[in-house]
């Protein structure tokens, strides 16, 4: 029979063809991990799991459904800030900490809520990739649910910033990654701004003063404009001045689906103003919802402005997202993190 006439096997030669063999699934194997960690660090953790928004909250049964639970539960599902529909900040699930199993243990932003005498003050910890990547944890701690409560009071917007912080950098991460080609020069030639996009986005137009990029699909659209313009005014930064120029650059380079229409700021429910310093400059933020002159379209946007003091120039970047038939929180959180993203020339070596 064949089998009986076969050759004894070499143990030399069988070692080396695994080793050859092996050597191309160990470089692939190292090329997946490299960079999936939280700020692109290599990691050997599975992917996150969860959709983009997702919060996990875990604490002790006796108190979930409780005032304790409902505290969190209101912080954490406060309304998204101007949408045309109502959304909550996060999508929340409560879970037991009985309950609070592997399957649990990749999403992508998980709370714990530890209360015990081994923790000598109330406090919030956050730790990144514990069991998967990019992961954010952030551990509420303290000896007794009222100074965790207390915490709450003082603190809920700094829990509420890091779960930002965090989904933010995930689309940074991604658009890096794969970023668009040929954008980030093009805005950095026009602008002298650094900005990165992913692949998607494309050029919509190009004038002196004024970029406009997109994503496109059969259902969304997720834009930005970034324009420019002499600082000539020093009340520049109040909602009138800001909506007034945002509404002369879209007549001008914006139209609509038909002739004589174009994008206008929607003010029957005013623009919201806020004052931020970012990578240690001044922005002034407006978030509102854009509106199309003569015809029914709209959605949500968000601008950020800020002086260029060397170049006596003011410089905004608006995003804006359309999605008619679906949530625009996530589409909105997205455009506001690739935004946020921006570095003016001279401001590279700041750090926030």
């Amino acid at each position: 029979m064949l089998l009986l006439n076969r050759k004894p096997i070499n143990l030399t030669t069988m070692k080396k063809t695994f080793a050859i063999l092996l050597l191309p699934l160990l470089t692939l194997l190292l090329a997946i991990s490299c960079d999936k960690g939280t700020g692109g660090k290599s990691t050997l953790l599975p992917n996150i799991s969860g959709a983009a928004g997702e919060v996990v909250l875990t604490m002790s049964s006796g108190v979930i459904n409780e005032s304790f639970g409902e505290n969190f539960k209101g912080i954490l599902e406060e309304e998204y800030p101007m949408l045309p529909q109502s959304e909550p900040l996060f999508s929340l699930a409560m879970v037991p900490t009985s309950s609070f199993s592997s399957i649990f243990k990749t999403h992508r932003n998980i709370i714990i809520v530890k209360v015990g005498e081994e923790f000598k003050k109330a406090q919030i910890v956050p730790q990144r990739d514990i069991w998967a990547a990019p992961q954010l944890v952030i551990n509420v701690v303290g000896p007794t649910y009222p100074a965790i409560e207390e915490l709450l009071k003082k603190d809920k917007d700094k829990l509420v910033q890091m779960i930002e912080q965090a989904e933010r950098d995930r689309v940074i991460q991604n658009a890096t990654k794969y970023e668009a080609e040929g954008l980030r020069n093009l805005i950095n030639k026009n602008f002298d701004v650094s900005m990165i996009f992913p692949k998607g986005y494309v050029l919509r137009l190009d004038t002196t003063n004024f970029v406009w990029v997109s994503y496109e699909t059969p259902t969304t659209s997720q834009g930005v404009f970034i324009y420019e313009y002499p600082y000539t005014d020093p009340n520049t930064f109040t909602v009138e001045s800001l909506v007034n120029k945002r509404d002369e650059f879209l007549k001008k380079y914006v139209p609509g689906p038909t002739e004589g229409t174009y994008m206008i700021t929607e003010t029957i429910v005013p623009p919201k103003f806020q004052s931020l310093m970012f990578k240690n400059r001044y922005f002034g933020q407006l978030r509102g919802l854009w509106d199309v002159h003569n015809h029914p379209m709209g959605g949500a946007f968000i601008s950020l402005t800020t002086v260029d003091e060397v170049n006596n120039r003011v410089i905004t970047v608006d995003g804006y997202v359309f999605a008619p038939k679906l949530k625009k929180r996530n589409y909105m959180r997205q455009v506001e993190a690739l935004m946020l993203n921006i570095q003016i020339a001279g401001d590279v070596e700041n750090k926030e």
